[in-house]
């Protein structure tokens, strides 16, 4: 016995939901719109701009909704950021193009203030770990030959005669 209902297709992937593309794209067209009160021809590349956006980042996080969403939520603060103008400025003159700016990374998309913050951050933390790049050594008065103090917790290579310890009971290498 055939039963001769007719089964709506189902999407493609977890992503294809009409319904969550549109909500994407709304939240995307708000986070475009600076106020309530826009002229229809405004809207209008609003609403263009926004499903240009939605439809490339869909291109790429598609098959992941997870990603997909991530990736909206992404873009939707980062156009509501006002630390951000020149996202919105660029996508509204044309010299960000949307697909562009739907494969821009948290750091890409970081205004100049916060880019400056994280080189500097950056800089600092390569500076505070990074090792002498001398193969002799960082010369130090406060460690004799074969006499090396407690307190330390690095190898130690005496430049006149090449012994090295490590500090464990100063062991000799």
């Amino acid at each position: 016995m055939s039963s001769n209902y007719l089964v709506p297709p189902q999407p493609r992937s977890p992503t294809d939901s009409p319904a969550l593309r549109r909500k994407c794209t709304e939240l995307l067209l708000q986070a475009l719109t600076p106020s309530q009160k826009t002229d229809p021809e405004s809207t209008n590349q609003l609403s263009t701009i926004a499903q240009a956006i939605e439809r490339h980042v869909h291109a790429v996080h598609g098959q992941n909704q997870v990603k997909y969403k991530s990736c909206i939520r992404s873009k939707v603060a980062n156009l509501k950021n006002p630390k951000n103008p020149h996202l919105r400025q660029g996508l509204l003159t044309g010299t960000l193009a949307p697909e562009v700016f739907a494969q821009m990374s948290v750091e890409e998309m970081a205004g100049e203030e916060l880019q400056r913050l994280r080189e500097g951050y950056t800089s600092a933390a390569i500076s505070e770990h990074q090792l002498p790049q001398r193969l002799e050594g960082t010369t130090t008065t406060k460690v004799r030959c074969k006499l090396p103090h407690e307190d330390a917790m690095t190898f130690l290579t005496c430049t006149g005669c090449g012994e090295q310890w490590y500090h464990s009971r100063w062991v000799c290498l």
